[in-house]
């Protein structure tokens, strides 16, 4: 594996975790508004409260979108590849909490991550 594959690939991965945990939370808000039967009940409620069902929506939508621009980061600023591959897997971790985009959002962001976590700077040559 190359040094110049290692960013296109947590590119790619965090993308599309940010993307699956988008469309995961979308139908989750969709779901609460017209068919909120559907969904199983809460732990620690007595039934669905709407509000609720709202509020982890917007959560997950801020999460989704910090994933999304956690890659555009990690494609725009390559000498920042560690802070924006922290912020990927911090909120794909968070984002368990609203479905995890199909789980494989969350795997998806876990690796696309670690892939910005473990990409070596370029060195530059010193010329004389």
């Amino acid at each position: 594996m190359s040094q110049s594959e290692t960013p296109s690939r947590a590119f790619t991965l965090s993308l599309i975790a940010g993307s699956l945990i988008l469309v995961n939370t979308t139908l989750l808000g969709v779901a609460a508004t017209w068919f909120p039967g559907i969904i199983p009940t809460l732990p620690g409620s007595s039934g669905n409260d709407i509000t609720m069902l709202y509020q982890l929506t917007a959560m997950g939508l801020i999460f989704g979108m910090l994933v999304v621009l956690g890659a555009v980061l990690i494609n725009r600023s390559p000498e920042h590849t560690k802070v924006w591959g922290v912020l990927v897997i911090v909120f794909s971790l968070a984002s368990v909490l609203t479905g995890g985009g199909f789980i494989v959002g969350f795997i998806l962001g876990i690796i696309g991550g670690a892939s910005a976590l473990l990409r070596k700077p370029k060195t530059q040559a010193i010329s004389d």
